[in-house]
């Protein structure tokens, strides 16, 4: 069956920098950010990659990420998490590339949690060869994928001791149900550059193919326990670990009273806003 396509994009953040060696820089966890009632925070890795032009370094791609944890019992992932797109992806072990190869990969037989399923949501067969498929592309690159319901939990040993796998997700505030993208096929650019597995969509759910894709859209609905919202903590100092957290912001990163305002045509999935000159 010929895959559906969406567009996606992730965001790198581009530095000129004066030397830097090609680098993945793990933090120390800031001794103050002790966790908040309330809030779940993710400390994110930060990886240098350098861009070459004429055999010379001439700026670095920067990317940010962090751990998710996915079925019972959990499997590990590291992912970018992307404010411009709306499903969450990681590599399956069906997946034998060599940008596929570099990274952990998703074992569905290991899963007692997960619920292979079409496009639209029914369930099919775990082995079923034909199976429905979809095509992200990316700004840099593309990934193929098949689908699949999954527990997925922002901190360890959540889902297994709560039941959550069960679906049941009352005691269990940190994980959610949601439609998975296990990828078959990745193209080595950009994968293969940067030591993140995958990519956790925070978009609105207007960029997912179904509601149920869409993470933020899924914790909103099956989680009364967390608040649907997230911030981000850029560190100013590799020294010290930038941060997501969910439930809320962290009032201790901000400096001053937060200025709210509504997204512009949410209907088109982006978190924007309008500006008036």
């Amino acid at each position: 069956m010929a895959p559906f396509t969406v567009s996606a994009s992730f965001v790198c953040v581009f530095a000129v920098l004066a030397s830097l060696a090609d680098a993945l820089v793990r933090p120390q966890i800031d001794a103050d950010s002790m966790p908040v009632s309330g809030l779940i925070t993710v400390p994110l890795d930060k990886q240098y990659v350098p861009v070459i032009r004429n055999n010379r370094t001439v700026m670095y791609k920067t990317a940010y990420f962090g751990n998710i944890f996915v079925g019972v019992p959990e499997q590990t992932f590291t992912v970018v998490f992307d404010t411009g797109s709306g499903h969450f992806i990681i590599p399956s072990s069906k997946c034998k590339s060599e940008p596929c190869a570099l990274h952990r990969r998703y074992e569905r037989n290991a899963s007692s949690s997960a619920i292979d399923i079409d496009h639209d949501g029914n369930e099919v067969p775990a082995d079923l060869d034909e199976r429905d498929q979809v095509s992200v592309a990316f700004g840099t690159g593309e990934i193929v994928g098949e689908f699949s319901q999954e527990t997925v939990c922002l901190t360890p040993g959540v889902a297994s001791e709560s039941g959550a796998g069960n679906g049941s997700l009352s005691s269990a505030a940190e994980c959610t149900r949601v439609r998975v993208v296990f990828a078959t096929e990745m193209t080595e650019e950009p994968f293969s550059a940067f030591e993140f597995d995958g990519v956790l969509g925070l978009g609105l759910q207007a960029l997912a193919l179904d509601p149920e894709f869409s993470f933020m859209g899924q914790i909103s609905r099956l989680n009364t326990l967390m608040d649907a919202s997230f911030g981000v903590f850029v560190s100013s100092s590799d020294d010290v670990a930038s941060e997501i957290t969910f439930g809320g912001h962290d009032a201790r990163r901000v400096s001053g009273e937060l200025q709210w305002a509504n997204v512009h045509n949410p209907e088109l999935g982006y978190w924007q806003l309008q500006i008036r000159g």
